[in-house]
């Protein structure tokens, strides 16, 4: 079903995104479901506290949003699949 809503400040459909950011002096990612806009400076991003890289993202003040493409989509799909806890997803990308 096609139904237009008018010119949104929103992202429909939620596309694929992994979310990054520094865990020490390496990169760690996870795919995330749930990112939307909150207005022309602010995005929302939603993650589950049990994620390992919630702790990074706090420590940090700082996390990178991607939209995944389908070229990168293995590694996007591995970083859903695997915890940083268990393993070094700093070469991924």
């Amino acid at each position: 079903m096609k139904k237009n809503i008018g010119s949104q400040l929103s992202l429909y459909p939620t596309p694929v995104t992994v979310i990054g950011t520094m865990n020490g002096n390496d990169p760690t990612w996870t795919l995330v479901a749930h990112v939307g806009i909150i207005g022309h400076e602010y995005v929302l991003v939603s993650l589950a506290s049990a994620h390992f890289i919630n702790g990074a993202i706090k420590k940090n003040q700082k996390l990178s949003i991607n939209i995944v493409n389908e070229s990168i989509l293995p590694q996007a799909d591995y970083c859903g699949a695997v915890s940083g806890v268990k393993e070094d997803k700093s070469n991924l990308y």
